[in-house]
């Protein structure tokens, strides 16, 4: 019998997706370039040794970094899967790289299913799932999101779920920009910053990721959840998509410029909130 599972990818984010799969009670076959980042899983997953044995799932799932990897992984999963499986990717890529697999996939069924959250997330089984693709696929695979995720939407038969996730990550990568403003104005005008931040966290402009980002600002800790170099590639995706559509995005081009500006600075493996640190640089002179 076919395993019911394949993953493929055990980055940042896909390894505590792993966990959560795992805990759930699954022991899929499991595929990385890296045979060192399956060591830890040795015990709990079977190693596919290529990606024409992971193809053999009825689900096959993927995490993966880029377009280009996403590109030519597609093609070898296209080549191998049964017309009756399902291939799951949950990667942040663009449209337009999806929409290559899509028509190597045929009449195969191609979830694209990006995730929200961070790292923290995953670990704690409370990611988001934003899907598009045929909704027979959805429909097989939602119970399986439970595993990682506790909230599922589906959005559309096509690319919607890229730009979704596109639409939301320009929303954080741009709420960490004006936080990093506004922390540096109030620094230099002599507001204590724990206090700042805890006006912040109960004010008008209070959401999720500000709350979440409170304690650590605090504590000046930018001990990466989601790096800058990783954010600018997200923000670069949705600046390319606003122009292959034409419509303005004003505000992504100032945070991928700053954020630039802080990865050349030293802070690319940072947390992207180390923003902050940036602006106040910036507001001293230095």
């Amino acid at each position: 019998m076919s395993p019911w599972v394949a993953w493929i990818g055990v980055g940042n984010l896909g390894a505590p997706m792993l966990r959560r799969v795992i805990a759930a009670g699954h022991r899929p076959l499991v595929f990385d370039v890296d045979p060192k980042a399956l060591e830890p899983f040795a015990e709990t997953v079977d190693p596919a040794p290529s990606l024409a044995v992971a193809a053999t799932a009825d689900v096959i799932v993927s995490t993966l970094p880029r377009d280009s990897i996403l590109v030519a992984v597609g093609e070898e999963i296209a080549a191998a899967m049964s017309s009756e499986a399902v291939f799951c990717d949950m990667s942040t890529v663009s449209p337009e790289a999806s929409a290559q697999v899509a028509e190597m996939m045929g009449d195969r069924s191609y979830l694209r299913a990006p995730v929200s959250g961070s790292v923290s997330h995953a670990e704690k089984g409370i990611l988001t799932v934003l899907a598009s693709g045929p909704e027979a696929a959805f429909d097989r695979c939602r119970s399986f999101f439970e595993c990682f995720a506790s909230r599922s939407f589906y959005v559309g038969q096509g690319e919607e779920a890229r730009y979704l996730k596109l639409v939301v990550n320009n929303l954080v990568g741009s709420t960490a920009a004006l936080m990093a403003e506004s922390l540096a104005l109030a620094s230099k005008a002599g507001l204590d910053p724990a206090t700042t931040l805890e006006v912040l966290a109960n004010s008008a402009v209070a959401s999720p990721l500000v709350k979440y980002k409170v304690e650590p600002l605090k504590a000046r800790d930018f001990t990466p959840t989601f790096t800058t170099e990783m954010m600018i590639k997200d923000m670069g995706l949705f600046a390319d998509a606003a122009e292959a559509l034409g419509t303005p995005a004003p505000m992504a081009a100032v945070t991928l410029d700053l954020l630039r500006q802080h990865a050349m600075s030293g802070g690319a493996e940072e947390d992207f909130f180390g923003l902050v640190k940036l602006l106040e640089r910036q507001s001293r002179g230095d």
